[in-house]
């Protein structure tokens, strides 16, 4: 009885305000876990000295930093994961984390939604140059790596493609999901022009999640992209933006037109092919 009162009072998860508490929980999850790092004698670096003029005490920082996520990021991750599961089965949502089948690995497939994903950052980027600069704080080194390429695409995956996909699906059908957990990891992203970026990215990882029907396939697409990412970085590009990279303006705009076309024409196609899941 107690069980059809509460279920009657709030609607059928899962729904915007669910969508809300997941978020919020992913949030307070880095929070809790930067605080639990600290009183077990985690020492955080001060992060301002990464911007210093001397080289050496900017390195310092920086790998300094990256060592402190390497220890905050899993434990924040984990609990995100944890309290997310916890909180869904609390409100009578699907069981499935996601679908971690081998069978639907496609090569072809990753690269053409790898070069979606360079298309589309390419298209957006008169849009994003007009937005906030994103301000990051994820160091340099080994440890940037292990986060960044390993860490990040197995837990952020797992979190939007798995449990929040999942969950919305289960209620609301494939269009629904890709489009809530797409949302969802542009929302977790926090500044404005990454949730932007990272919307954006997260309708290509929906999409190849739902066509291989694998998280895997999505954790190696993600892992790519933010490979790319640190190799610009290594190459002192990070900073750049495309208009920027490319010397001649005529180019560039030769190049954005191209890449506003393929994104168009692979927009269209992940949508017909959603349609015949």
């Amino acid at each position: 009885m107690e069980r059809k009162r509460i279920t009657g009072k709030w609607p059928k998860f899962p729904n915007a305000f669910d969508f809300i508490a997941m978020a919020m929980w992913v949030f307070l999850s880095q929070i809790l876990a930067s605080r639990l790092c600290v009183m077990c004698g985690l020492e955080l670096p001060d992060i301002s000295l990464a911007s210093s003029a001397d080289d050496q005490v900017s390195l310092w920082a920086q790998l300094s930093m990256a060592q402190s996520l390497a220890v905050i990021y899993p434990v924040a991750m984990t609990l995100s994961v944890a309290g997310l599961l916890l909180y869904r089965r609390l409100r009578g949502g699907t069981r499935k984390i996601a679908d971690f089948s081998r069978k639907g690995f496609d090569p072809s497939l990753l690269l053409n939604s790898f070069v979606l994903m360079l298309a589309l950052q390419i298209a957006i980027e008169p849009l994003t140059e007009l937005m906030p600069e994103v301000q990051t704080t994820i160091g340099r080194g080994f440890f940037t790596i292990l986060v960044s390429v390993i860490l990040a695409p197995i837990f952020e995956e797992l979190i939007c493609r798995g449990v929040v996909l999942e969950s919305f699906r289960s209620k609301y059908g494939i269009f629904a999901a890709w489009i809530w957990s797409s949302l969802f990891f542009g929302v977790i992203h926090a500044q404005l022009t990454a949730i932007f970026s990272a919307t954006i990215l997260g309708f290509v990882l929906g999409y190849v999640y739902l066509r291989s029907r694998s998280i895997f396939s999505a954790i190696i697409l993600h892992a790519l992209n933010n490979g790319l990412a640190l190799a610009l970085m290594a190459f002192g590009l990070n900073d750049s933006s495309f208009r920027e990279i490319i010397p001649s303006a005529e180019i560039y705009w030769i190049v954005w037109a191209a890449a506003l076309l393929i994104s168009i024409g692979g927009a269209a196609i992940m949508v017909r092919n959603l349609r015949k899941i």
